[in-house]
């Protein structure tokens, strides 16, 4: 059965992934130094607003995964989808790093202290490898390393809910028990937890963004107008407490996907969808392929300023040719490397 899009899924991810990039692009190295230089208000805007995207990444993962409470959950049943999404995650991460790690490696002398290889030990890929980098304190062979690991942790935590709550209740009941697990969790995170830095290498930091991500899914299910009411009587409350534009941007997508979810409910598959919904669905698929493969293209940006020192007064197109490079780098590595995993490893 052909899989029913959301187009403005799709845009999302599509959107979310170039902001990422562009603020890369920004923050790393003499390439940064020159692109605030040419133009600081932009480069100022990608820094400190861009990696913002982050968030709704979280809230489109939670608007996707929100079926997983849905399930009856035993502990096989637990452990497999938690197996599932290390599979999914992991392996095409793994490759990326490498390349990160030997494109770092084959640019050091151009690169500056900051973007150099930390560490290429067998404890630093092992902290990788298990997604415990953070926790450990190594240092991230690439940007963005923090990322894939909450994404499996709120995963993790999403199938746990779901486990917990088969265990908990009677079966026409789980469903409605998973959901007040996850609305406590989302609701402690989003009022305390989520405003202690200390806490960022863990998901309880980021599941309330995430969590409103789910319950905008539960508007697909019917109750529009309660599981709007709750997004944001969730979301105002954390902002009245203490303000903070994440989670502002977080209860805005959230509210969007909810009433867009409800209004445009899929009914049948398109068998031929126009172009603009085929372009958003293929960079949507590439979007974990893009965000995973960019950072060596950020590397050698500044290893090319470094190397031909007058590139410098054309940084802004030396950034633009890593991102539309970064782009075809990502088509490729979904292709190649991305989609034959997955399809091998599921």
């Amino acid at each position: 059965m052909t899989p029913v899009r959301h187009p403005l899924v799709d845009a999302l991810k599509v959107v979310a992934a170039q902001l990422i990039v562009w603020h890369h692009l920004s923050a790393y190295g003499p390439l940064s130094d020159a692109l605030w230089a040419q133009a600081p208000a932009t480069a100022d805007w990608l820094y400190d607003h861009a990696r913002k995207a982050v968030q709704v990444f979280l809230v489109v993962g939670g608007f996707l995964a929100a079926g997983t409470l849905v399930q009856a959950v035993d502990g096989r049943r637990f452990l497999s989808l938690v197996g599932q999404r290390y599979r999914r995650l992991v392996p095409p991460f793994l490759v990326a790093l490498a390349l990160a790690a030997g494109t770092a490696t084959v640019l050091h002398r151009w690169l500056s202290p900051d973007l150099q290889l930390a560490s290429g030990s067998v404890g630093t890929w092992l902290a990788h490898a298990l997604l415990l980098h953070d926790v450990v304190d190594v240092p991230a062979i690439a940007a963005g390393a923090w990322y894939v690991a909450i994404d499996f942790q709120l995963h993790a935590l999403l199938a746990g809910l779901a486990w917990l709550a088969t265990r908990l209740t009677r079966p026409e009941r789980r469903h409605g028990m998973a959901l007040a697990l996850l609305i406590g969790l989302a609701g402690a995170s989003l009022l305390h937890v989520n405003r202690l830095p200390e806490w960022d290498p863990w998901a309880l930091y980021f599941v309330g963004s995430y969590g409103l991500g789910v319950l905008a899914a539960q508007a697909t299910r019917g109750h529009r107008a309660a599981w709007v009411a709750a997004i944001v009587a969730i979301g105002v409350a954390a902002l009245a407490i203490e303000w903070r534009d994440r989670i502002a941007l977080s209860l805005t997508v959230a509210v969007l996907l909810a009433a867009w979810a409800t209004q445009h409910a899929p009914a049948s598959p398109i068998a031929q969808p126009p172009l603009l919904l085929r372009l958003l669905a293929a960079g949507a698929d590439r979007s974990y392929a893009l965000f995973l493969t960019h950072y060596p293209l950020v590397l050698a940006g500044n290893a090319a300023l470094a190397r031909w020192p007058d590139l410098t007064a054309h940084a802004w197109g030396v950034a633009g040719t890593g991102w539309v490079a970064g782009l075809v780098v990502a088509w490729a590595f979904a292709r190649w490397v991305e989609q034959p995993l997955y399809r091998r490893l599921r």
